[in-house]
């Protein structure tokens, strides 16, 4: 049950994160999501969100927890995955909207009072993640709120001790290497043919020095770990807040 209506636990079978005997994490995971946007409202002062973006949406695995916690929202679900676009539409009063594998072609309506990134950053070469945050702050409505999800020290950490078993189809030695010279690497899957998906490392101080070149927006929170093995970066949309020092 979330803040606001119950939640909606119809899952899809195209769904590609629920295992079988692991349904109870699957919800889990989507269910921490709510608890990190209402810390983020705490330390942005923001009481309602009638506006939210969730990109990617997937199948809706924080959708219906989205949906479920601000029911009034207009809650828009965005994915390149157009099938589980339709499912989140159809299931949890979504807006649906296909997404573009260049987000420069991405149009939205309106800014956003609120937009999550789960799992999106943490998959993409440095210029695309570059492209995707400059998105995701410019689709962000001021006085808005953005979090987003990265991989930092705590799964190069799992990955340098064995003990990411999730990682079988990457160079993990080449990974840990360029993580180790440069805070921040990539690498892509094996059976990812043009290179463009893979696994990404980012060290916190490398992601605030990213933060840090945008005068629009505020540090709110860099949590390590706080979203399975993922970080979790709260940004307040703030336009000029800050001078251009580090640019």
């Amino acid at each position: 049950m979330s803040g606001g209506t119950e939640v909606i636990r119809t899952v899809s079978s195209h769904d590609e994160m629920v295992f079988p005997g692991q349904e109870a994490s699957y919800f889990q995971i989507g269910e921490r999501v709510i608890e990190l946007v209402r810390m983020a409202q705490k330390i942005c002062g923001r009481k309602r969100l009638p506006k939210i973006l969730d990109l990617p949406c997937g199948h809706g695995r924080v959708t219906r927890w989205l949906r479920a916690e601000f029911p009034y929202a207009e809650l828009t679900a965005c994915d390149l995955n157009r099938h589980g676009v339709d499912f989140c539409t159809r299931h949890f009063n979504a807006v649906g909207q296909y997404s573009e594998e260049d987000l420069n072609r991405v149009e939205f309506p309106h800014a956003f009072d609120l937009v999550w990134c789960g799992s999106l950053l943490t998959h993409l070469p440095l210029e695309a993640q570059l492209t995707t945050l400059s998105k995701l702050v410019e689709w962000t409505g001021e006085d808005g709120i953005l979090i987003f999800s990265v991989q930092g020290r705590f799964l190069a950490s799992q990955l340098e001790r064995g003990q990411a078993d999730f990682a079988d189809n990457v160079d993990v030695v080449g990974l840990l290497r360029d993580f180790r010279a440069h805070g921040t690497a990539y690498r892509p899957y094996y059976e990812s043919q043009a290179g463009g998906y893979g696994l990404a490392l980012n060290s916190p101080e490398y992601v605030s020095g990213l933060i840090q070149k945008n005068p629009g927006v505020i540090l709110r929170a860099y949590l390590e770990q706080a979203w399975g093995v993922q970080d979790i970066v709260i940004l307040y949309r703030k336009a000029d807040y800050f001078t251009s020092i580090l640019s």
